[in-house]
C-alpha cells in the first residue's frame, strides 16, 4: 500500500500512550470529567493525566496546574477549555513537546472574525512547535483497538462501536454531532468499526491527511466520509490523493450542502465553504470516490465493500425462494443500472437436469417455496463456473420449513471458493435476523430488503469498475429479464 507524506504525525492521535486532558474537571456531567472517564476505563492501557490548577486529582487521576509539571512526556493533549485561553494553552503544549492535540472547544472560526484570529494563532503555535491539531469544535477520535476515546458523550447515551474480526470501516466526519450519532448507530448495527474521527473546523489535520493515513491502515477496509465542503486548495488535494487511494481501498462519501440554505448552514456550522455541488460530484467520479445520498446508503455499501471482493463486471444473478422478493430486488437492480441476463441455453439445460421443472429458470431464478438448500447448491455449482455472472444476489426466506440453516454454510463456502462477490437478502424477524448475523460472521453481507441488497451489489460493481478500469466487463447489451 502507498504511503503519503501527510501520514506524518497522524498516528499518535490513535496510539498515544500518555494522554493529558487540559480542562479536566471534577464537576459532574462536565465535558472535562467525561473525557477523563474514557481514559480510566481498563480497556485503555496507557497513562492519563489531568491539567487544571483547581484540582490535585480528578476521578483519582493526578491533576497538575500545567503540562510542565507532569513528570513524564505527553503524546496527546485533549483541550477542553474556553477558546480565549487557547493560545496560552498551546504555548504550554508546545513547550512540553506533545506532538498531537485535539481541541474539543468551540468558539473559533465558526463564530466569525474574532474566533478565526484565535484559531489562526493556535495553528501558528502548532506549526512552531511541531504539534498536529484535530479540531477545534469537534469531539475528537475513537479507536476501537487502542481505546483512545475523546468523545465526551457518556456511554449510556452514546454507545461505542466495536471492531470486527471480519472487516472494519473508518468514518471521518466534519460534524461532531454526526460522529457521535454514528458511533451510537454502528454499535447497534453491529458493523465493524476501526476508527471514528470528528474533524470540526479542520484547522490543521484535514480530510486529505486522514485519507492518506487510513489508506495505509491495515485495520480499515473501507474509508467513509461525511463532509460539508472543501476549502480551496485543500479540496483539490483531497481529490488528487483519492486518485491514489481508491485503486487500493474503497472510499465513500456523504456530502451535504446541495442547496443554497444548506450551504449557508454549513458555513455557520464549521466555517466551511460548501462549494458548488455539481463540481464536487464530478470530482468524486473522476477520483474514484463513491458518493452516497445518506448514511443509511453509505453503511449498506460500506458493509458489502468491506466484506466482499470487487465485482469484475455488472452481470447479476438473482436467486430466490420467494417470487415477490425476486421481482422487487430485480426492479431495484435494474433501476441502479446493473445487468440481469437470463442464463444461456447451455447453462439452463444443465440447471434443468438438477432442478424441478416448476422452478422459474430465468433471472431472477426462483427455486420456489418448497426449496431446500440443495437447490441453491445446484445453481451455484453450475452458474459460477459458467462465467456468465459477476455478482450473486441470494434471497433466502427462512420462514419456509424446507430451507434450513445449512444454507448459510453453502453460500459462504461457494463465495470463498469462487472469489465472486455475494450479497444475501434475508427478510423477516428474529430467526432470519440470526441467520443474517451468522452469514456476516462468515463474511457475507446480509440485508433486510431487496433494495438494500441491490445497492450493495451496485457498490461492488462500481468499485470493480474503479479497480479494473477498461478490464471491467460491462454487459449493457445483454438480454435482461
Amino acid at each position: 500500500m502507498l504511503v503519503c507524506d501527510e501520514i506524518k504525525g497522524i498516528d499518535v492521535f490513535f496510539n498515544a500512550r500518555n494522554v493529558a486532558i487540559y480542562g479536566a474537571s471534577a464537576s459532574q456531567n462536565s465535558v472535562g470529567q467525561a473525557i477523563v472517564q474514557n481514559f480510566i476505563k481498563p480497556q485503555y492501557t496507557g497513562k492519563v493525566y489531568a491539567v487544571n490548577p483547581k484540582y490535585t486529582n480528578v476521578l483519582g487521576v493526578p491533576c497538575y496546574p500545567s503540562l510542565q509539571e507532569i513528570p513524564e512526556s505527553v503524546d496527546l493533549v485533549v483541550v477542553a477549555i474556553p477558546a480565549r485561553l487557547a493560545p496560552r494553552v498551546f504555548e504550554d503544549i508546545g513547550k512540553k513537546g506533545a506532538k498531537a492535540a485535539i481541541v474539543i472547544s468551540g468558539g473559533f472560526s465558526e463564530t466569525g472574525p474574532k474566533g478565526a484570529e484565535l484559531e489562526n494563532e493556535v495553528v501558528k503555535l502548532g506549526k512552531k512547535y511541531g504539534t498536529r491539531i484535530i479540531g477545534p469544535n469537534c469531539v475528537g477520535v475513537i479507536d476501537t483497538s487502542t481505546h483512545v476515546d475523546t468523545f465526551f458523550l457518556p456511554e449510556y447515551r452514546c454507545a461505542r462501536p466495536k471492531a470486527s474480526n471480519v472487516a472494519n470501516i473508518a468514518l471521518v466526519s466534519q460534524s461532531g454531532a454526526f460522529a457521535a450519532a454514528i458511533a451510537d448507530w454502528t454499535s447497534e448495527l453491529g458493523l465493524g468499526v476501526s476508527k471514528i474521527i470528528s474533524l470540526g473546523n479542520k484547522c490543521d489535520v484535514d480530510d486529505d491527511d486522514l485519507l492518506c493515513y487510513l489508506g495505509d491502515d491495515s485495520s480499515t477496509q473501507v474509508i467513509c466520509y461525511y463532509t460539508e465542503g472543501y476549502d480551496g486548495n485543500k479540496g483539490r488535494s483531497f481529490f488528487d490523493t483519492a486518485r491514489e487511494i481508491t485503486p487500493h481501498k474503497p472510499v465513500l462519501v456523504v456530502k451535504s450542502g446541495r442547496g443554497s440554505r444548506a450551504k449557508a448552514a454549513a458555513s455557520s456550522h464549521t466555517g466551511s465553504l460548501a462549494g458548488l455541488d455539481s463540481v464536487a460530484d464530478a470530482a468524486y467520479k473522476q477520483s474514484g470516490v463513491i458518493r452516497a445520498d445518506n448514511f443509511d446508503q453509505m453503511f449498506d455499501m460500506a458493509k458489502a465493500l468491506a466484506m466482499q471482493p470487487p465485482a469484475e463486471g455488472d452481470r447479476v444473478l438473482m436467486i430466490t425462494n420467494g417470487g415477490g422478493l425476486g421481482v422487487m430486488t430485480t426492479d431495484a437492480l435494474e433501476a441502479l443500472g446493473l445487468t440481469i441476463p437470463n442464463p444461456s441455453s447451455d447453462l439452463e439445460s444443465k440447471l434443468r437436469e438438477d432442478l424441478p421443472a416448476y422452478c422459474a429458470f430465468g433471472n431472477p431464478f426462483d427455486v420456489v417455496g418448497d426449496a431446500g438448500a440443495d437447490r441453491y447448491d445446484a445453481i451455484f455449482r453450475e452458474a459460477i463456473p459458467s462465467g456468465e455472472y459477476d455478482i450473486f444476489v441470494v434471497g433466502m426466506l427462512l420462514q419456509t420449513p424446507s430451507l434450513g440453516m445449512e444454507i448459510t454454510n453453502i453460500i459462504a463456502n461457494y463465495q470463498k471458493q469462487s472469489g465472486k462477490p455475494f450479497v444475501v437478502i434475508s427478510m423477516g424477524g428474529g430467526f432470519t435476523t440470526k441467520a443474517g448475523e451468522i452469514m456476516e460472521l462468515m463474511g457475507v453481507p446480509t440485508f433486510a430488503t431487496g433494495e438494500k441488497g441491490a445497492l450493495a451489489a451496485k457498490a461492488l460493481a462500481r468499485y470493480g469498475e474503479i479497480r479494473l478500469g477498461d478490464k471491467f466487463n460491462k454487459s449493457a447489451g445483454a438480454k435482461k429479464s
